[in-house]
């Protein structure tokens, strides 16, 4: 099997939380990272090339994409409460953005995507990427857009794409729902690296979660991507313990978005 290294690959979002540990995790593993976010973008080094500017500057936008062989879009706007942000970042940017790719021939796009496209299921449901979507917020609506957009895009224009609906994105668990929920940085680095790399993925989703004994996902679908996770919650066991945090009581969350809260990028 054949993996790709990407000539030049483009990060959205990229002075983020997620895009941070991207840029510091993904170092030698392709030729070119171009990096873009609305905030200036620290210690760019020489295998790196910055761009300062908002999601709604088309022609930027398409000069961002010229030559770039595969992204991975994280830009995005989490705040219900205003909700003409969201739309200008989650929905007209993402669509300039796309469509700015497809342009320039950008070959697969890996989407971050979320749990709240799925959070109105109750949490006993066992989940997999065939559910029907059940969004719990704005959010998460947005986040269907994006995901309903790749599947338009490799089958109109043999785009491919990988869409990780993220759980939670932390250094380490810090509450009871992340026995099931967490995505451990390291973890999260291989998981993007794979939707990078594994050949012929077509239009797939993910659950981008680590491998934890509490998952309440039925099907995480993986394997699209050739990925084997390698972080567990229940190590932090004893810590969240000491912590006052009570891992063994009756859960305290209902839904699979549990309740929702705006993630930081």
């Amino acid at each position: 099997m054949i993996d790709h290294r990407w000539r030049r690959v483009l990060i959205t979002g990229a002075a983020g939380r997620i895009g941070t540990t991207l840029r510091n995790g993904l170092v030698g593993r392709h030729d070119t990272f171009r990096l873009i976010d609305r905030r200036p973008i620290a210690d760019v080094r020489a295998d790196e090339e910055a761009i300062v500017c908002e999601i709604s500057d088309k022609a930027a936008l398409a000069r961002a994409v010229e030559g770039v062989d595969a992204m991975i879009h994280l830009a995005g706007a989490p705040d219900p409460k205003d909700f003409e942000r969201m739309y200008e970042v989650n929905v007209r940017g993402l669509f300039d953005i796309f469509e700015a790719a497809r342009k320039a021939g950008v070959k697969r796009i890996v989407f971050a995507s979320t749990n709240h496209t799925y959070g109105m299921y109750p949490v006993e449901h066992g989940m997999t990427e065939l559910d029907p979507v059940r969004p719990d917020s704005f959010y998460g609506v947005t986040k269907v857009f994006g995901e309903a957009m790749l599947r338009y895009y490799f089958d109109k224009h043999s785009i491919e794409s990988v869409s990780v609906r993220i759980g939670s994105f932390e250094k380490r668990p810090s509450q009871q729902r992340h026995l099931s929920t967490w995505f451990s940085h390291g973890d999260t680095v291989e998981l993007f690296d794979r939707a990078l790399k594994q050949p012929e993925v077509g239009a797939a989703i993910v659950f981008g979660m680590s491998n934890n004994k509490r998952l309440k996902i039925k099907h995480p679908n993986w394997e699209a991507i050739g990925f084997k996770p390698t972080d567990d919650a229940e190590t932090w066991l004893d810590q969240l313990k000491s912590e006052g945090v009570d891992v063994d009581g009756p859960l305290e969350w209902k839904l699979h978005g549990g309740m929702y809260e705006p993630p930081e990028f």
